[in-house]
């Protein structure tokens, strides 16, 4: 019995570029794996087009936002987390997702 990949998620930078290129390459190391993109802002039809599936709550502003977004960063099981903003933040927010994935900068 074979089992599905576990979901891939990158957190985008403010730089689309940027963004499209960490897709791009999420995609090719978990070819399999359902990508979620991570944004701050509203995410370009380019980058709709490459992830499969698009949170627009990257700027988690107060405690209770914080924890909705890591409970369900946690519920859903990531394998890998392609971190392109590398804030203080973000690096926080390895500490708090559980079960730990693995964490690329």
């Amino acid at each position: 019995m074979t089992t599905a990949p576990r979901p891939v998620l990158v957190i985008a930078p403010s730089s689309k570029a940027k963004a499209a290129a960490l897709l791009a390459g999420a995609r090719a190391d978990h070819p399999a794996a359902r990508l979620v993109l991570l944004v701050g802002e509203p995410a370009s039809p380019a980058l709709m087009r490459a992830a499969d599936e698009i949170w627009p709550e990257g700027a988690a502003r107060g405690p209770a936002r914080f924890l909705a977004l890591m409970r369900r960063m946690s519920w859903m099981g990531f394998s890998d987390i392609y971190d392109a903003e590398e804030s203080a933040l973000t690096r926080f927010m390895r500490l708090c997702v559980w079960p730990r994935p693995r964490w690329h900068p």
